[in-house]
């Protein structure tokens, strides 16, 4: 897969930290292992504290891992437990593992220009439009305000979704928030998203333990 830096600190962070778990110093030596094994983990680790309580900082309570609606432990029976289950694991799916689809052709990503998602991120979006919820910084869903003509939520492709899930861990844990550090420099940008995530997962591995 051909895919370079944009230019956009989200995407740039997010990308950088997918070639430093891969061990890449390029993205154009990236292969689709590498973007399956880093969306393995993060299928398995969002839904799990550390990482489920402090994304909130990023994606709001909203993210798809985090919202209780979608949380089995708080199912009151075995039905409820496996529709939750199930519902969840589409949600990962559509936002972790889209980057091998073709993608929707209407509209284009606004980070990549590659076509849009095929899969919905929301129940208020339109199919392939993230929000809030999935880009740092950005509306809700249903805001009007900032969108043109009010058409709510920005067209992303699955390899931006995927780079844009990955960004926090690129970054530095200063304050109860994110600190992610990019330049013109993408080599700079990939060092500080290195030693950022070889922390976060040592942390990680910590708190789970």
């Amino acid at each position: 897969m051909n895919i370079e830096y944009t230019g956009h600190s989200l995407f740039d962070i997010g990308l950088a930290t997918i070639c430093a778990y891969s061990e890449k110093k390029y993205p154009s030596d990236l292969a689709e292992a590498d973007f399956s094994r880093v969306a393995d983990y993060l299928a398995e680790n969002f839904v799990v504290n550390p990482l489920k309580s402090f994304l909130t900082v990023a994606f709001t309570k909203n993210a798809w891992f985090a919202q209780n609606a979608y949380n089995p432990e708080t199912a009151k029976n075995s039905d409820e437990k496996k529709k939750r289950i199930d519902k969840r694991n589409d949600l990962a799916k559509n936002h972790l593992q889209s980057w091998k689809e073709l993608g929707n052709k209407n509209e284009s990503c606004v980070f990549t220009g590659l076509p849009s998602l095929s899969s919905a991120l929301s129940g208020k979006l339109q199919t392939g439009r993230a929000g809030r919820a999935q880009i740092p910084l950005t509306q809700g869903d249903v805001d009007i305000n900032f969108y043109p003509y009010g058409d709510s939520g920005l067209p992303v492709s699955g390899i931006a979704m995927l780079c844009l899930q990955a960004f926090p861990l690129g970054c530095a844990k200063c304050g109860g928030k994110l600190l992610g550090v990019h330049s013109t420099n993408s080599g700079i940008t990939l060092s500080f998203a290195s030693v950022f995530l070889r922390e976060n997962l040592r942390l990680i591995k910590l708190a789970q333990q």
